[in-house]
């Protein structure tokens, strides 16, 4: 069974829920908008019949939304992300895409949901193909992976070639 990953890495969201956390608590507290950049590495050993190393690297546009007590009660990124797939001595790399990323937190300041909606991946492939997934992912039920591949909702097109073009 295939277990997918997330782009947004979990590092990322920890990262800005620190960052949030010591925001200083004030009445009627404005949105704070801020830009990120992020890059991660790591292992796909689900996806294929082999295990593909992937980097991912982009950019945010961030922001954090509070109460009028100066809790963080969500975080709102739009993402663009390049990435690239390797395995047996090849690689793929994605097209720039762009994804949202929505983290809210409860009352307690706990993480209550992440989700991330839009393109996944999206990667041409050397036989003129095109592998491609996108929709909506759950990425707190999935219990944080470091990437997914395929969305709760949405589509997936073309894994078989996608693997393939990886293949020995």
């Amino acid at each position: 069974m295939q277990r997918p990953r997330v782009f947004v890495t979990f590092a990322v969201l920890v990262g800005v829920g620190v960052m949030a956390v010591f925001a200083p608590a004030a009445a009627a507290v404005p949105p704070v908008k801020s830009e990120i950049s992020f890059s991660d590495t790591g292992v796909l050993d689900d996806v294929c019949a082999f295990p593909i190393t992937v980097a991912a690297t982009g950019t945010a546009t961030e922001i954090d939304f509070f109460d009028d007590s100066g809790a963080l009660t969500r975080i709102q990124l739009n993402v663009t992300e390049q990435t690239t797939f390797s395995a047996n001595g090849k690689s793929l790399a994605t097209v720039p895409f762009t994804y949202n990323l929505s983290v809210s937190f409860n009352d307690s300041g706990n993480l209550s949901e992440v989700f991330t909606n839009g393109v996944i991946a999206r990667v041409p492939l050397p036989d003129g193909g095109l592998f491609i997934s996108a929709g909506r992912v759950d990425i707190a039920a999935r219990g944080f992976p470091q990437f997914v591949l395929t969305p709760d909702e949405g589509g997936t097109v073309n894994l078989d070639g996608f693997c393939a073009a990886l293949a020995t």
